[in-house]
């Protein structure tokens, strides 16, 4: 089976290894790439810290060193996030153990019931509000953008890839974010108008319920969720769609 992976090509590694192990065809087709963003906090110190992926700790860790944790706490938006901060030593306090997500951590009561706090948020360029809407009422929240993601140049290997992809009818596309998809739709249209139809007609495996309902409000039917929002989960779906 084609399975076609949109990850940043510095992150499809494992998840290519994975879906290899399982016996399918990855197919390679970055739609972002992922450039650091040099930031810096405006204060020395806050009550809580939260980082909202994998990606924030990467490119925060300069930032996140420079701040005086004698009495943070910190916060990260699933396991993957807090493995992350745990491999580069600092104690995550909280997290989602099941659904990575914004509304997972608000829900937590470690999260929900700070009051009163100078709470920081680590994330991407134009990320979501869902954290600063919840905890702005009670808190003052302040962002840190330390990374931004940006639409890949079409080379011939997406050609390649795409060809590839499409002279199956069977195949799964795999996306981890709403600009994920649509980026790849920028992407197919920009190469093959055509093309942008055809794989509308392939299944695709996603990380949240979110990135579902954003791919069937343009027209993919076929879509899949992923049981945990990392490599191992897009993989157990992928399994589950065929």
């Amino acid at each position: 089976m084609n399975i076609l992976l949109t990850r940043p090509l510095n992150q499809v590694k494992p998840l290519e290894s994975l879906v290899n192990e399982r016996g399918h065809q990855p197919l390679l087709f970055p739609t972002l790439r992922i450039e650091a963003l040099k930031s810096a906090p405006l204060k020395e110190r806050y009550d809580a810290v939260i980082f909202i992926s994998a990606n924030a700790v990467e490119y925060g860790l300069e930032a996140l060193s420079s701040l005086d944790h004698r009495h943070d706490q910190i916060f990260a938006v699933g396991s993957a996030t807090a493995k992350k901060l745990n491999d580069h030593g600092f104690k995550v306090d909280a997290f989602p153990q099941t659904k990575a997500s914004s509304e997972s951590l608000l829900a937590m009561p470690e999260v929900s019931e700070l009051s009163d706090k100078d709470i920081l948020i680590f994330r991407g360029k134009g990320g979501r509000e869902t954290l600063k809407e919840g905890l702005g009422k009670n808190n003052t929240v302040e962002y840190i953008e330390v990374y931004e993601r940006t639409q890949c140049k079409v080379m011939p290997f997406h050609q390649a890839s795409l060809n590839q992809f499409l002279k199956s009818d069977q195949g799964i596309i795999t996306i981890t974010s709403v600009e994920n998809l649509s980026t790849l739709m920028a992407m197919v249209e920009q190469m093959d108008a055509d093309a942008l139809e055809l794989i509308k007609q392939y299944s695709l495996v996603v990380l949240s319920e979110r990135i579902k309902t954003y791919a069937q409000s343009v027209g993919f039917n076929r879509v899949e969720v992923a049981p945990q929002t990392n490599d191992e989960g897009l993989v157990r779906a992928i399994e589950s769609s065929l």
